[in-house]
């Protein structure tokens, strides 16, 4: 909230603490390339680029040259006071592309 009110321009929300786009064919160069440099300039502290294709995810951060690649697990713990996020990669991407059959 911004002087006692929801935010009304993109600006006011602040950086995130994390940005995940899904790679389309369309997409891809614009997301690995554009945005990724966007996001690390204006100092997102994790993006994730999710690459259906070859099962895997870019973890960026903002001061690397190459990403982080996960292809088992993601773990995502943005304060340690809290209990991490972690997603078993290889069971996401079997449900999403129909490897896996959803409980």
């Amino acid at each position: 909230m911004v002087e006692g009110r929801p935010p009304r321009e993109w600006d006011e929300y602040g950086i995130p603490l994390l940005v995940a786009e899904v790679l389309s064919p369309s997409t891809a160069r614009h997301d690995r390339v554009t945005k990724r440099r966007l996001y690390q300039r204006t100092g997102v502290p994790t993006y994730w680029i999710v690459d259906l294709d070859a099962r895997l995810v870019e973890v960026w951060t903002p001061g690397a040259d190459r990403p982080v690649i996960a292809e088992d697990f993601l773990v995502w713990h943005p304060e340690p006071a809290i209990t991490p996020l972690q997603i078993d990669l290889p069971e996401l991407f079997g449900r999403i592309l129909g490897d896996t059959p959803i409980d």
